[in-house]
């Protein structure tokens, strides 16, 4: 197993983000619009200004295997807010904070690698152990036109717990407590 780890995405690995946004494989699934470039570039410049773009709630980080940049989450903290699904609602940690991820490997040399899985097993406990111990729920939502990244996330430890409708599209959520992981 290669060893993973991860950083804050920061202005040192921009061209890498941006050329991976522009990948076809990514695209599908991501949202590849300026204001989501601007968003990432905020993050990466400290969060200096306002961002329109979900009012600035997602943090960034790149995945590396050695030195090797390959790819890029998303995470926020998920809140009990009056628009957030009833499904959502019905998991979020009572005890800590939930966590949302969103995941893509990036670098084209290491899709089909079967690496998914083990970059989400390694960063729910990097997340919980080096920036946040209160985080003992991860959420992730992949569409229900992406059945593999369904089938990578339950290989991650992530329970499908149900479906929802946003953007008139259809998600799964999936959940992993990191709670029952201890036990």
């Amino acid at each position: 197993m290669p060893k993973i780890h991860f950083e804050k995405a920061s202005l040192a690995y921009k061209d890498a983000i941006f050329s991976w946004l522009d990948n076809s494989h990514v695209k599908e699934f991501w949202d590849n619009s300026p204001e989501h470039r601007e968003d990432i570039l905020n993050f990466m410049k400290g969060r200096t200004e306002p961002s329109p773009y979900y009012d600035g709630m997602f943090d960034y980080w790149i995945g590396f295997i050695e030195r090797d940049p390959y790819c890029l989450l998303m995470t926020s903290e998920v809140f009990d807010e009056p628009d957030l699904p009833p499904l959502w609602k019905k998991y979020l940690s009572q005890t800590g904070k939930t966590i949302s991820i969103d995941f893509t490997i990036g670098n084209e040399a290491y899709v089909g690698k079967g690496l998914a899985a083990s970059t989400l097993e390694a960063f729910t406990t990097f997340f919980q152990e080096k920036v946040d111990p209160q985080a003992d729920t991860f959420v992730i939502d992949p569409s229900q036109n992406n059945p593999r990244a369904k089938h990578v996330y339950e290989k991650a430890g992530f329970q499908p717990v149900g479906e929802f409708f946003r953007r008139g599209e259809w998600f799964y959520l999936m959940v992993k407590d990191k709670r029952e992981e201890e036990k």
